[in-house]
């Protein structure tokens, strides 16, 4: 049996290298690159059958908004709300509303079918429907 010399500096390089790769992998997993301006409030309840998600977009047009399904269970909501008071010159006393560019990834409680995916927007609430894998 052979005795090494530990070298804490090693270990403390070979610990950083660990943790670079952690952060590098999770933040690849985002696929935009536009800054997010805002992320939607949403509320999500499932059946027997399927998984209901509510998302607040009011001011949004429904044309301006993405719906997408990775890996079977997690969404992807995605679009552009314009701010129509952006031309305003004077100063801004309150400025609560956010306009731009929104992203909101949802890791669902189940699979579900991505071409089974309903969807309909009224009232500022987009109303989504999943049917989940059985």
């Amino acid at each position: 049996m052979t005795i090494e010399k530990w070298d804490p500096w090693q270990e403390l390089a070979r610990l950083q290298q660990e943790v670079n790769e952690l952060f590098s992998n999770f933040f690849d997993r985002f696929s935009s690159t536009k800054e997010i301006s805002f992320t939607p409030q949403i509320n999500m309840y499932e059946t027997e059958k399927e998984v209901v998600l509510n998302v607040a977009l009011p001011g949004t047009l429904q044309e301006d908004i993405d719906i997408s399904l990775e890996e079977d269970d997690v969404l992807y909501i995605r679009g552009e709300r314009p701010d129509p008071h952006g031309t305003i010159t004077g100063p801004r006393h309150i400025e609560e509303l956010c306009y731009g560019y929104f992203e909101r990834q949802v890791q669902l409680p189940a699979k579900c079918f991505g071409e089974e995916i309903e969807a309909n927007y009224s009232e500022g609430i987009l109303n989504i429907r999943i049917i989940k894998k059985v």
